[in-house]
């Protein structure tokens, strides 16, 4: 992966502009995945109001959701450090490093060079401070500013990590509201999750004219989103792979059905790389096609068990107990480490 930008670190932002593709157990599966195999630090971003992948982190659903809670009362979450940012919103705080959670510290499972900023539902709230204290007109910088507040929290936290790289995921939501433009502004890379749907194909198409504007149309002029950008000389992700997730597969290749959708999706990805070539690499767009989990998200979300260390066999899951095949969970496994295999950490 040819995409580059300051430090010796890749930062990674998983969105679509469409919901249930799997983005956020991605997020977790390629974080503790490649924490588990570097000798650097991994940083799992979680800037979605919902914080699922933080509650997967902090022990899996239940356990981690009260955990979360703690945090969120005690505002050591990305909502916490944009409180400070509102009182302080042109300069970093010097605080940053503060809100870091070491997550082998809540879950004994995961590596310990894992570490999480934790999500928090006030982003929703906050969105519309952002954007009133963007939109001011003084100091003539101001909408810079506040689109940098989460490039400076994690700028902070790297710092506080120390030397050696650090890989970043940052789990975003499906809404383009402005904490997913400050993720956008944040990394340097772009990974899209599709599911097989065509919500899934017009996702690809909202990506170019919401991120990187093509198609907006003359009557919104330099109020959008990328123009903003361009006027500010700010630095906007390439897009580094389509994963093609949750697909049927028969002999390693998906589905007919399935591969009769994503063939519309990779078509629409290939409209959008001649349109906006710059925000792909000149080899164009990397597909990565991830087969369905089955059941193996299930536990893997529900325990805050890493893939690494899911073995077959059955799970408590509430007041039931899925089976986690063998054959699956293998396909599934080589899937992910053929996908990680394209990733630089």
């Amino acid at each position: 992966m040819s995409v580059e930008r300051e430090g010796l670190f890749m930062r990674y932002a998983l969105w679509n502009n469409k919901g249930g593709v799997g983005k956020t157990f991605l997020s977790f599966i390629l974080g503790t995945e490649i924490a588990q195999k570097s000798k650097g630090s991994v940083l799992l971003v979680d800037m979605c109001p919902q914080a699922n992948l933080s509650e997967i982190i902090l022990g899996g659903n239940g356990i981690g959701s009260e955990r979360l809670d703690k945090l969120i009362k005690e505002r050591k979450t990305v909502g916490g450090y944009f409180d400070a940012r509102i009182n302080s919103p042109h300069s970093p705080t010097g605080t940053e490093h503060e809100f870091l959670i070491k997550a082998h510290t809540y879950n004994s499972e995961l590596p310990s060079n894992l570490f999480l900023l934790a999500g928090d539902p006030s982003l929703e709230l906050q969105a519309q401070v952002i954007n009133q204290i963007s939109g001011q007109a003084l100091p003539v910088d101001s909408w810079k500013n506040v689109h940098n507040w989460l490039a400076d929290l994690i700028d902070g936290c790297i710092s506080k990590l120390g030397e050696g790289s650090t890989t970043v995921f940052v789990d975003c939501n499906p809404s383009f509201s402005a904490y997913t433009e400050l993720s956008m502004l944040a990394v340097n890379a772009l990974i899209l999750p599709c599911s097989s749907d065509g919500s899934s194909a017009r996702a690809i198409d909202n990506v170019g004219s919401l991120l990187y504007g093509v198609s907006t149309g003359k009557d919104y002029g330099a109020a959008n989103f990328h123009a903003k950008v361009k006027s500010f000389d700010m630095i906007l992700p390439k897009v580094h792979s389509v994963v093609l997730s949750r697909s049927t597969q028969y002999s390693n290749k998906a589905s007919k059905a399935f591969g009769a959708m994503f063939d519309e999706i990779k078509r629409r990805t290939d409209i959008l790389a001649n349109a906006a070539p710059d925000y792909f690499d000149k080899g164009g767009p990397n597909f990565a096609d991830i087969p369905d989990s089955h059941s193996v998200a299930i536990v893997c979300s529900h325990k805050g068990i890493p893939l690494y260390r899911l073995r077959p066999g059955r799970y408590d899951v509430h007041d039931t107990q899925p089976q986690v095949n063998s054959e699956p969970l293998d396909r599934y496994k080589e899937a992910v480490e053929k996908f990680i295999g394209t990733l630089a950490f």
